[in-house]
């Protein structure tokens, strides 16, 4: 599959490459409900094996980091197999459940390898993000938090780049911080890049706000009602946009690749 063949199909709007993302994910939905049933029951087993506990306690603390590394492990599946539907529709191609799922099980190991580093990078930079703590003085987060969600923006295409690199090996992880920044950071997509980050860090607001809501009103294991449920619903959608974004930004930017098929 030719980058610049896909790239031509494209919808040339902001407002239109969300929509061909969400109808290519919509297009192998069962799919994609299947995987997350998987990432659903990754992150049950992970309650399981951690007893309940509330998100400002250090066992709470401690089980945020259990319950996200279990999720960046399932969640990289998805990511994989997402990516790859959304490059075979860009590029008109037909690819059954079958032959995405066994491309996506091929580039599993990479895409979790760049999304712990990726993670990383969040870890150290959540301080200033506007969902941690107050810091002060405050006006710090607030100039701050923007430049962070573009940092995670372009962070986020880190992982569909890898599954969609025609070398699987351990430079392809490389690769995807590589061309993740030269492509979104170039002069023709800052503005998209500024909406995509707006999007990457949708998830994090919806769970921060529910994390909380659910802890103060005292209910049972409000990370895996919050954090986790939010991120078996969203990370295939999330992924299908960071992958058409991935795809265009390397279309405007001029950069093309041989992506597999």
């Amino acid at each position: 599959m030719n980058g610049a063949g896909e790239a031509k199909r494209l919808p040339p709007s902001i407002g239109g490459l969300i929509g061909f993302a969400l109808r290519s994910w919509a297009a192998y939905a069962p799919l994609y409900v299947g995987l997350a049933l998987f990432v659903l029951a990754a992150y049950a087993l992970a309650e399981w094996l951690v007893p309940a506990a509330t998100a400002s306690s250090p066992l709470g603390h401690f089980k945020q980091y259990v319950l996200g590394y279990t999720g960046l492990f399932a969640d990289a599946l998805v990511v994989a197999a997402v990516a790859l539907g959304v490059a075979a529709r860009s590029a008109d191609a037909v690819a059954s459940p079958r032959a995405l799922t066994g491309a996506a099980i091929e580039r599993w190991l990479p895409v979790i390898a760049v999304s712990f580093l990726a993670q990383a990078v969040v870890a150290l930079t959540y301080a200033v993000s506007g969902f941690g703590p107050a810091l002060e003085p405050r006006a710090l987060q607030y100039v701050m938090a923007p430049f962070v969600w573009i940092l995670w923006g372009i962070l986020g295409l880190t992982g569909p780049l890898v599954a969609l690199a025609a070398d699987r090996r351990v430079f392809s992880v490389l690769y995807g911080f590589v061309h993740a920044f030269t492509t979104s950071l170039h002069r023709e997509n800052i503005l998209r890049l500024c909406v995509l980050a707006i999007v990457t860090v949708l998830p994090n607001v919806l769970q921060a706000v529910a994390t909380n809501a659910l802890d103060a009103h005292h209910v049972a294991r409000p990370l895996f009602w919050g954090d986790a449920l939010i991120d078996v619903v969203t990370v295939g959608p999330i992924a299908a946009v960071q992958t058409a974004f991935a795809l265009d930004f390397a279309q405007r930017a001029g950069a093309f690749d041989e992506t597999p098929p």
